[in-house]
């Protein structure tokens, strides 16, 4: 018989968690698995990339705390094998809820951030600890997207070693050049060189704003530079109340949510990740994939292990008044090494394997 999973998440809205999802669910093996997907709220840019054999449950609630009777209903009613969840509030929810499950129902949690500075970060620091704590050691199996955020849930939050596993995030290459030559220039028509691009929601731990002090050192010494925003979120309006401020109204664009920001990648002079930390950026190794010149801010996370692998540990920065000097003609090109280390079939069968693994067990 086919192993049943059930996926849970928030929504589908256009985020680097909600991507990886979606791409597991495409590429997960159909002659083993049955795959469901439960979403608290039915939303979000990624519906449309669900594939059609998997039924989706919309919860119907805008809240994960309003969701969780349904939650327990529809597990009830699938009886999976195992329920996978990613995004620490859900996660902890559902770990909460695994008394009253189906007996040998299996919880796999996927970690999306570092959890001690996402903790750092957010309003109640000593809450969200002491939940991680008690409840995440009572999860069959966490994955954790790098070696660094493996340590910080072992060490800091009583997570059993063995229940901890790194599996880096799948990346789909083969899809991404596709989408990269899949139309015109997003930059063809503008007079401004260079072109910089940064992606992702609109929100604190992304550090657009300093990637936004960054900008009036660059402009000394490229004047008719422009930073593109790729991104939505609640930080829009102070962002750009912040670049009036610094007198970048003409140098910098919000351009809200693209659908394809591979288009944007493959023609943009720098792309930056500005984040002040991070689990690990999808974003960064698709940029890396367009062929595209990164520079990052260094940050707590995964995303160093990566330029470490990739030999790319020269892109880092600490000081913002060094941006200039990554707008260069540097491209990557060892692809195969890229795909090799985050290509979808590797990925995939590293997740079929852990699923399989739980079951048996």
């Amino acid at each position: 018989m086919k192993k049943k999973v059930l996926f849970v998440l928030p929504s589908l809205q256009g985020g680097g968690a909600e991507r990886v999802i979606v791409t597991l669910l495409k590429h997960l093996n159909r002659d083993i698995f049955e795959l469901h997907l439960a979403l608290v709220a039915k939303e979000g840019a990624y519906l449309s990339d669900v594939p059609d054999d998997i039924p989706i449950y919309d919860l119907g609630v805008k809240r994960v705390r309003y969701a969780l009777f349904s939650m327990l209903r529809i597990i009830w009613k699938l009886k999976p094998d195992i329920v996978f969840s990613t995004l620490g509030h859900l996660n902890i929810a559902l770990i909460m809820l695994k008394p009253l499950m189906p007996i040998n129902t299996g919880i796999i949690v996927r970690e999306a951030n570092t959890v001690t500075q996402f903790i750092q970060y957010n309003s109640s620091p000593r809450i969200w600890t002491w939940f991680y704590r008690i409840f995440y050691k009572y999860a069959d199996l966490i994955v954790c997207q790098s070696e660094d955020m493996k340590k910080d849930l072992v060490e800091n939050f009583l997570v059993p070693e063995y229940k901890a596993i790194r599996i880096y995030n799948p990346v789909d290459f083969a899809a991404v050049s596709k989408l990269a030559s899949s139309g015109q220039n997003p930059f063809s028509r503008c007079s401004s060189f260079p072109n910089i691009i940064a992606i992702g929601r609109l929100d604190f731990q992304k550090g657009y704003d300093r990637l936004l002090r960054a900008m009036p050192h660059l402009l000394k010494e490229y004047p008719n530079a422009k930073l593109w925003v790729l991104g939505e979120g609640k930080l829009e309006l102070e962002l750009r109340k912040l670049a009036k401020e610094l007198g970048l109204t003409e140098h910098v664009e919000f351009v809200g949510f693209q659908k394809n920001p591979y288009l944007w990648l493959k023609h943009a002079d720098l792309f930056v990740l500005a984040s002040y930390y991070e689990g690990l950026p999808n974003v960064l190794l698709e940029a890396i994939a367009c062929g595209c010149p990164i520079c990052v801010f260094d940050h707590p996370g995964g995303t160093r292990e990566v330029l470490n692998l990739l030999g790319l540990t020269d892109r880092l920065i600490t000081d913002n008044k060094e941006l200039y000097q990554y707008l260069d003609s540097h491209r990557f090109e060892g692809f195969d090494q890229l795909n090799n280390l985050f290509g979808i079939e590797k990925i995939v069968k590293q997740y079929e394997s852990c699923f399989l693994d739980l079951i048996s067990k």
